[in-house]
């Protein structure tokens, strides 16, 4: 997912920014581009995540529900599910962690 989010960190955050550019979150943060590729992929993971769950940061005033609202369906929906796939890939790694470490302490 690294890669994906670089990619799309190096050819699309033009875009992606200039859909949430009245988010105050999102405006906050763009220091991390000058940050070089980490930078970059977390501007990407932070739009992906903001989108996710929106409306805590909405109550909030972080974010903008029109710009939430209008982002385009199909590259949202393709942020949304990366953001989830992180997550279930980041679990899994922490389970077989786990799970190696539960082996090694009972052999």
């Amino acid at each position: 997912m690294g890669g994906i989010y670089l990619y799309w960190g190096y050819t699309r955050m033009e875009e992606i920014l200039g859909h949430v550019k009245n988010c105050k979150a999102i405006t906050g943060s763009r220091f991390y581009l000058h940050m070089g590729p980490w930078g970059r992929l977390v501007m990407v993971g932070m739009v992906a995540g903001f989108l996710a769950r929106p409306t805590s940061y909405i109550k909030k005033g972080i974010l903008d529900a029109n710009e939430i609202d209008n982002f385009p369906q199909p590259f949202k929906r393709r942020l949304i599910i990366s953001r989830y796939i992180v997550w279930g890939l980041g679990g899994s790694m922490l389970l077989s962690v786990s799970a190696m470490k539960a082996i090694e302490l009972f052999t």
